[in-house]
């Protein structure tokens, strides 16, 4: 590679760190909404891929419109991405129920990564632990996205919290 494409390969790269941590989504999801970008923005994906590292502050944004423009771009596609429609796999929920701590571990360290790949997008060894974060998610969950997977997890947790017994609120004798 020469070193104009080596520069083109690692933006590119970072933006899909950013888009994987942003969105949630896996690897292979990020890298389909960067093409989509750059063909609804009429540019290149070099270009579209520093459009998402400005978003993430790293700078204006390139070409008119600068950082404005490119987030209403993004944002549709995240949103397409996000509201299109569930396999019918994915809406029956999973057969057995994951171990609620070990969930809370798991979505615990999902978040972490999701914080450090945004913070660090350029890490190709974050952006690999996101996708296996992702990916573990998505097994305990049952669900084909990491989006679903994270929802469904959250609402797990949430209607657990909320079924347990509050506690007394008077202090101990």
């Amino acid at each position: 590679m020469t070193r104009p494409e080596e520069a083109a390969a690692a933006v590119v790269g970072s933006a899909t760190g950013v888009l994987m941590a942003f969105v949630p989504c896996g690897h292979d999801t990020a890298r389909r909404i960067l093409p989509d970008t750059a063909r609804r923005a009429g540019v290149g994906p070099t270009v579209a891929a520093h459009a998402v590292m400005a978003l993430r502050g790293d700078g204006e944004g390139p070409g008119p419109g600068g950082r404005r423009r490119w987030e209403r771009v993004l944002r549709s596609l995240i949103d397409d991405t996000l509201s299109a429609p569930a396999p019918l796999s994915d809406c029956a929920g999973p057969g057995l129920l994951p171990d609620l701590a070990v969930l809370r571990r798991r979505l615990h360290h999902f978040r972490a990564l999701r914080r450090r790949t945004f913070a660090a997008p350029n890490d190709a060894v974050l952006r690999c632990r996101l996708e296996d974060a992702s990916y573990t998610l998505c097994v305990l969950m049952g669900r084909r996205s990491t989006h679903l997977a994270l929802r469904a997890a959250e609402e797990l947790l949430t209607a657990d919290r909320l079924d347990r017994p509050h506690r007394s609120q008077t202090p101990y004798r």
